[in-house]
């Protein structure tokens, strides 16, 4: 995988079923989040639509430019790990390692 500068996280149902409401599930995730990358804290936010499917939306304010790969990967098993019945699908910016 192209490690990414992550700015959202679209979480889709993989089947017909829809999502459950996410509400507690993703603030008890970003604490975890937070806790493992304090220099992130308050720099995300979550929505989830309110019709079936029911997608949940992990993404960034407007005042964070991303996540860095790590961030991003950690984040991105921690929404996989919380919604098994899902896709989780990354989208940011390209990283480009300098040396």
């Amino acid at each position: 995988m192209t490690p990414l500068k992550v700015v959202t996280f679209w979480v889709r149902p993989l089947d017909e079923e829809p999502l459950p409401e996410a509400r507690a599930r993703l603030e008890a995730l970003l604490a975890v989040f937070y806790q493992a990358f304090p220099e992130y804290t308050g720099a995300l936010a979550f929505s989830q639509s309110p019709r079936p499917p029911r997608y949940v939306f992990v993404y960034t304010n407007p005042s964070c430019a991303g996540l860095f790969p790590s961030a991003g990967q950690f984040l991105q098993g921690l929404l996989q790990q919380a919604f098994p019945q899902g896709e989780v699908r990354p989208y940011g910016r390209v990283w480009l390692e300098t040396s």
